[in-house]
Formats: C-alpha cells, structure tokens, sequence
C-alpha cells in the first residue's frame, strides 16, 4: 500500500498551546512524524490581556503594545491602559505620578523582575529611571496579591520585566526626538555563550526648551538631562539559573521662573534636582535543590545608595538613602503537586538622612521577615487545567520603628470553563509614610510644613498606613463572528485602617502664612473603584479597546468632613484603535483618553482674583494621541507622531504666578496637560531584527 503524502497526515486544525505568564521557553513534542517540510510557530492574542491561568488579577503589557506610544520610560508606559492613570505631580518639575483603584501610585509596590526597589527617597522618580526600550513587558497586579515580596503594595505591584540578555538582540539603537526639545538614545548591547550571556543597557537623554504656553513667565517643561545604564550578566546552566546586575544613574532638572514678572523685584523662584543613583542585585535559583525533584530555591540580594539634592525657590530638600535587601525561598510538594508551600525569609534596611530646610527627619528601619504561602489546585476531567487554585499567605514582621505586623492574604481563582474564570483576593497591607519624598511638589510653594492634626498642639508620630484590600475580577474570553474578543470586570474596594493625611485645605496661620499638615487619620478612609475592560479584534491586523473606570475615594479630614480626594478623577476612559496592515509594514495607533472631573482642594480662604481660574470642580476633558510605524525590512523601524493632538491645555496653573514670594504662591493643583501638542520622531535598528 503506498504511504500517503507528508501534508494528509498533518491535521488540517493547527494544534494550539497555553504558555503560563512570565514563560520565555516552550518545549513542544512531536511524536509519529519522521519528518516535517515545515513548522511555523505563531503567538495570537491582545497585547493587553488577563491570563485564564493565574491565580491573581494580573494584566500584562506585551513589549509590542509599549511600543504604540512614546514610552520614553515606565511611567509613560501607561498611555493605552485604563487600569492605571497616570496624573501630573505639579506644574514646575515635570514630574508623573500614578494612581491604581483610584488611590496614588505610593500605595502600589514598585518591583524590577519581582524585586522591591526604588523606595523612599528615590520614590518620585522611581518609574521615570526605568527607559522604555529596556523594557520586554509589564505586569500590573491588581489587589492585594502574594506576600513573598513583602507586607506592602495595599492595592496591587507594578513589576517591570527587563530584555535579558540572552533573549535580546545583540545590538538595538534607539533614537527619539520631539517637539518639547528632547532628545533621547539607547543602546543595547549583549553577547550570549553557551551556558551564561552578557548585557549593556545605555540610556542618554535631554530635554532643552523654554516653552511658557501660558505666558506666566514659568517654565511649562523643565529642562532635564539623564545617563543611565544597567549591567546584565546571566548564568543558565547545570548548576542553576544566576543573574548579577549593576544599574548607575545621574539625573538633573531646572525649572521655574523663566522671565522677568511686571511688577515683582523680588528673588526669582527657580528650582534644581540633582539625583544620582548606585544599585547592584543578584539572584540565584535552582530546580531539583538537594537532588529533590519538587525542592526548589531562590536567593535575592540588593543593596542601593540614592542621594538627592534639590532647591525649590526658598525650600531645601537634601536626603541621602542606604539599602539592603535579602531574601531566599525555598517551594516545595506537599504529598502532589496539588500542593504546594512556599516559605521564605527576608530582611529589609533602609538608613535616610533627611532634611527639609532646617528640619531633620533622619531616620533607620529595620524590617526582617518570614513569609509562608500555600497552594491548593484541584484538577478536573472536564477542563486541561485546574478549575479552582487557592493561596492562603501571611507574613510576620518585626519593624524596628512600629513593632510587629502580621499580614494575611488570601487569592482564588474558579474556572467556569478554560475562558471563563473569577477571581477573588482579600488581604491586609502596611507601608511606612516617607511624607516628603512622596509629596516633593509641594515643596512648590510658599507653604510651612507642620507633622500634626491642626486640632493638635504638639508634633505627632506618623504611624505605619495599614489598610484591608478586597476585590473580584471577572474574565470572560470569547468570540464575536469568529474573531477573539475579551472581556473583564474588577471590583476593588480598600478600608484604611490608619492613613498619614496630607491636608492643604486649612485656613491661614496666624501670621497669615498657609501650611501643610501631616497627621494620621482618625475617621473613615476609604476607596471603591470599578474598572470595565473589552478588546475586540474585528478584522485581521484591527484591535480595539474600550476602557471605563469609576473611582470613589473619600477620607474624613481634622475638620471631621467627610470629603473626596483632591484631583482624583471619578471617571476615566479610554478608547484605542491599533491597525496593522498584512504585510506588517506600516503599524497604525490611536487612542483617547477620557477624563472626568476631579476636586480641586478648597481654595476659599485665599484672595478670590488668585483663585478665579482654579474651579472647585475641573471640566471633564479628553486627549487624543495618535501614532505611526513603518517598517523597512527586518531591521529598522520609523515612528512618529502627536500628543494631545487637539491641544487641550490648562491655561492656569500656578496660584499668585505674578508674585513668587506671596504666602499664597502654590504650583501643586495641575489637572490637565500643561503643553498644547507635542510631535515626535523615532527610529529603532536592529542588524540582527527587530
């Protein structure tokens, strides 16, 4: 009997394989084949997604979705995503800020490949010194998830996954320019061997302007420059997987007065930051540990100096920070792999010498650790995979300022079917307050600072924020006329225990100067926050999303007032429209962002002709961005585009502009853009491909 040809015994449906988040390898056997003319493997899917298969709410930013805006660096990563919002710190440094479940970005915790970093003094720039084209994805957890990196991240972690070297090319250069004057240039060099590879990550840029759009004699961009670069080494091999890397950094920016002020004679407000930046981390890890099959082990170890200089008009701001983190974990079975437990140690020392003009707030925290988590999966016959995951965690920890804090959580996940799964995570959060490190910007200002509840005569002792975080998160993956769509749906609300209030609404001192006062909440705290997501791929190469939140965030202030967050929005959307022709060459990107009205902070105890244009509630507004890509062969790539294409710009945006010395003078209430369109232009080249 004669064989039949090769292309009968190929099934006509190609075969289709689940990869887990955060896997870079498949291995897929074929079995009853001698030969194949030909294997073409091919990933489909959003690039924005929620698994079906982890247990947390976690929504992934592929590298090919950072790059349908000019994410310069993380914290302009966010552009296309509606679960994070990204909002402007003030109107002199330039400086962005995020806000998830409706709270600000200090209540998330910032990770670097599952690693805490950049806390204290080095929060207001954390995302900023992580460049863009470093960057191979994104994972934003949602709630409060797993307790292995420590009793922090109250509403969820933003980890950031950097290129490895023996994944990315051996030589990218990127090349950007825009309208604001900036310039920016990265390079990425690596070489891979057989079982260890070697990575350069250099990162330059400038921004040079005087652009005052408002005519308020005050800068709307500072002026910054940036060298940055990073050191990979990475070991994969019979004695396991170890990494080793170096990252440096020097950062400046001037802003402020631009002009002469009619009418003023006195010293001009300008403002300087200086930060440099050292850190050095490693990680060692090996399956099989101690010849045990399930036994598994991981170490991490880090240390950081961050030292930080910054003048703001009269203010002073100087801080200096010493790091040291460790942590080792080992997993293994209990009985099957049905079971599983995690236990890990760690230790966490922070030294901060800081002061704010003559006020000392040094101080040392010391925080060690031991963390325990256990997973239960039940497999099912009707479905591949398990249909319901339980983690039950909670970490003990001894910190050398509060004493002992015991942090439960707890995540699940039920799978109605392999595309349709509810998620479900409650859990306890603590995080120690750096008040001015975290509030910079209000060092824009004329405005005392006083650590105590204006109902209180002696200087308070902030206390640790604790909070309680519950939420649900329904995912439903699905098809409309056989093309893929998705959608899902969280629920998040966050109980605050005891929360550092930071209150700008007080009226004047009594020798008529205004102050900022810092003290711990005694009432009610809380946020709600609901998010709608949906993707749909009508045609080949055509994506949409539409995105649309609802935040609720209140607070009861000294005055006994129960009142929303300032410059909080309480809705937001977004609606994105990504096109890809057939052949890949040319890539078009489109996206607005919709954003509602926002609490401004009551400005009725100051003289009104100062405050006329600063309403007590902001118009909803929308931006509109939009981008091309054009391909040339494999190697090189040429973008551009525009932001805020229809020029929508906050006329008004620093109190008593005209006189930098009045006890009113206040740059910190920025709602909207403060620059009308922005153009720009890229290049990216790879001799190897992009």
């Amino acid at each position: 009997m004669r064989k039949p040809p090769w292309w009968l015994i190929i099934s006509v449906t190609p075969p289709e394989v689940q990869v887990l988040p955060g896997e870079d390898k498949i291995w897929v056997e074929i079995k009853g084949v001698a030969q194949l003319k030909e294997v073409t493997v091919q990933g489909k899917g959003f690039d924005t997604h929620i698994s079906t298969l982890g247990v947390r709410n976690v929504e992934s930013i592929t590298s090919k979705e950072l790059r349908k805006a000019p994410c310069c660096n993380l914290s302009e990563s966010f552009q296309t995503n509606g679960a994070i919002d990204v909002t402007y710190a003030n109107a002199l440094t330039g400086v962005k800020e995020i806000q998830l479940l409706g709270l600000r970005g200090i209540y998330s915790q910032f990770l670097v490949e599952n690693r805490p970093t950049m806390t204290g003094i080095a929060t207001p720039f954390a995302f900023e010194y992580i460049p863009g084209t470093w960057l191979s994805g994104v994972d934003l957890a949602k709630g409060a998830s797993t307790v292995k990196n420590g009793n922090t991240g109250i509403t969820g972690q933003v980890n950031a996954e950097i290129v490895k070297p023996d994944l990315d090319k051996p030589l990218f250069v990127n090349v950007f320019s825009s309208s604001e004057g900036r310039g920016e240039v990265n390079v990425h060099l690596n070489k891979k061997g057989k079982t260890a590879a070697n990575g350069l990550l250099l990162h330059g840029s400038f921004v040079e302007n005087d652009w005052d759009m408002n005519n308020d004699q005050f800068k709307d961009s500072p002026n910054r420059q940036q060298l940055n670069g990073l050191y990979r080494w990475k070991y994969d091999g019979p004695a396991g997987c170890a990494q080793f890397n170096v990252q440096a950094l020097t950062d400046r920016r001037q802003s402020g007065q631009s002009g002469e002020i009619e009418g003023y004679s006195g010293p001009d407000f300008e403002i300087d930051q200086q930060n440099d930046r050292v850190e050095a981390w490693a990680k060692y890890g090996k399956e099989q540990f101690l010849g045990k099959q399930f036994l598994e082990l991981g170490n991490i170890l880090g240390a950081s100096w961050h030292r930080t200089r910054s003048q703001f008009g009269p203010n002073a701001y100087v801080a200096e920070q010493r790091s040291l983190y460790w942590q080792t974990l080992f997993q293994n079975i209990i009985s099957n792999t049905n079971h599983k437990i995690l236990v890990a140690p760690s230790i966490q020392y922070d030294d901060i010498q800081e002061s704010v003009n003559e006020g000392n707030l040094n101080r040392r925290e010391f925080v060690p650790g031991l963390m325990a988590e256990y997973t239960f999966s039940r497999p099912t016959a009707r479905m591949e995979i398990p249909d319901l995951i339980v983690v039950l965690g909670g970490r003990i920890d001894w910190n050398s300022r509060f004493g002992w804090q015991a942090t439960p959580r707890l995540s699940a996940k039920y799978n109605f079917t392999e595309k349709s799964i509810v998620r479900v995570s409650a859990g306890r959060g603590f995080r120690s307050p750096n008040v001015m490190a975290e509030n910079i910007s209000l060092l824009a200002s004329n405005r005392s600072f006083i650590f105590s509840s204006p109902n209180s005569d002696n200087t308070e002792v902030l206390g640790p924020e604790e909070a309680w975080n519950y939420g649900v998160n329904f995912t439903q993956n699905f098809k409309i006329v056989e093309r893929d769509a998705s959608f899902s749906v969280d629920l998040y609300r966050t109980d605050f225990v005891r929360q550092v209030l930071v209150d700008v609404e007080q009226p004047l001192l009594p020798d008529s100067s205004m102050a900022v006062y810092f003290y711990n909440s005694t009432g009610k705290s809380f946020s709600n926050s609901v998010l709608f997501n949906f993707q749909y791929s009508p045609l080949p190469g055509l994506d949409v999303k539409f995105a649309f939140k609802w935040n609720d965030v209140r607070a009861e202030f000294a005055d006994g007032k129960l009142k929303t967050i300032p410059l909080v929005a309480r809705q937001r959307g977004l609606v994105s429209v990504d096109y890809t022709t057939p052949n890949k060459r040319w890539s078009f990107n489109t996206y607005v962002q919709i954003v509602g009205p926002q609490r401004l902070p009551d400005n009725s105890f100051i003289p009104h002709e100062l405050t006329h244009d600063f309403p007590p509630i902001t118009p909803t507004f929308a931006l509109l961005n939009a981008q091309i890509t054009r391909k040339f062969g494999q190697n090189f790539e040429l973008y551009g585009g525009c932001e805020n294409i229809t020029g929508y710009q906050q006329h008004h945006v620093i109190i008593s502009a005209d006189n930098p010395e009045s006890p009113f003078f206040n740059g910190s209430q920025v709602w909207a853009p403060m620059m009308r369109q922005v153009g720009y232009l890229g290049i990216r080249w790879s001799p190897s491909g992009l």
